[in-house]
């Protein structure tokens, strides 16, 4: 099967005007660390590694869409992917699909941007709009939340204040009313260091063409990283078995999770990550991802300090 055709050569990113620690969303993001520097500075340089960012991977052949944040008190806006997502998987979902997520903290409830949702609409595509779950304190932060194997056709989810299981069944319920074949869920919960639960499953799973990075010590009930892994590995389970990539804590800790496949214009696969995530992965780890992808790295420090993620985001 050729995988390749499940994957985008196309980004969109949003630019930080004015970005700072959102105390709203710290509560439980272990990730992110407040400093003492001036907000000024601080936004000058998420905006500057944002660019660095945004530079990397048009050199390397991939179109970005750029877009602004909406305004000055929206201070998360640079992380687009936990309120929208688009998709279209050839033979499965052949007209886009445009999924509007509910998110937890009110800051980022306002980030919805009607104009993003216009533009990356076509004239067939369908709209799934769950942002009425705000209403009711229910939510499931997008991409953040889920991570889609559009190949074996499964959405991984790790379940924590920022992804609710009941929401969960009812997006696919409604997103599989759009798909010739159905996608089904695999859901576990996981852990930091520290025994904190993980915000986002996107910090410790992330689906590449070839591999799925997962950091399986992060998967506390023995039961759950068993059913993971089978998951992951069966043949039985799987059109496509992909190779398990494990990492560990510390490597989550430095973003090695938080990373994404793309194409280039030459089709390519291209793995986006943080310098930080390049740094810090095991040796054996980023040899074995270096000989199936061109990696493109950047350093987005500030922002990953500052704002709990990295280049997956």
């Amino acid at each position: 099967m050729e995988v390749n055709r499940f994957y985008t050569n196309h980004v969109m990113m949003v630019e930080p005007t004015k970005f700072f620690f959102n105390t709203e969303t710290a509560c439980d993001n272990e990730f992110m660390h407040n400093v003492e520097e001036d907000n000024e500075a601080i936004a000058n340089k998420a905006i500057q590694e944002h660019r660095d960012l945004r530079a990397k991977i048009e050199e390397a052949g991939i179109t970005v869409t750029k877009y602004e944040q909406m305004a000055d008190d929206l201070p998360d806006s640079l992380f687009p992917n936990n309120w929208f997502s688009t998709h279209k998987y050839p033979g499965n979902i052949d007209n886009r699909l445009v999924c509007v997520y509910p998110m937890k903290a009110p800051t980022r409830q306002r980030e919805v941007n009607p104009k993003i949702i216009e533009d990356f609409t076509e004239p067939e595509s369908h709209t799934i709009d769950l942002t009425g779950f705000c209403e009711k304190g229910q939510v499931l932060e997008g991409t953040g939340a889920l991570i889609f194997d559009p190949v074996n056709l499964k959405v991984y989810a790790n379940i924590s204040q920022r992804c609710e299981k009941d929401v969960l069944d009812h997006f696919l319920e409604q997103f599989n009313s759009k798909c010739q074949e159905p996608f089904r869920s695999v859901v576990f919960s996981s852990c930091t260091s520290s025994g904190t639960p993980i915000y986002h499953t996107n910090v410790m799973f992330s689906v590449l063409s070839e591999h799925i990075v997962v950091c399986l010590e992060s998967i506390p009930d023995e039961e759950e990283r068993k059913k993971v892994v089978e998951e992951i590995t069966s043949s039985e389970l799987n059109k496509y078995p992909k190779k398990l990539l494990e990492i560990s804590l510390e490597e989550v800790n430095n973003m090695c999770g938080n990373i994404i496949c793309v194409l280039n214009k030459d089709q390519e696969p291209c793995v986006i990550m943080a310098t930080t995530a390049y740094n810090g992965f095991k040796p054996e780890n980023l040899e074995e991802l270096k000989a199936h992808y061109k990696i493109i790295h950047s350093d987005v420090s500030t922002i990953e300090k500052i704002g709990g993620g990295s280049a997956r985001c």
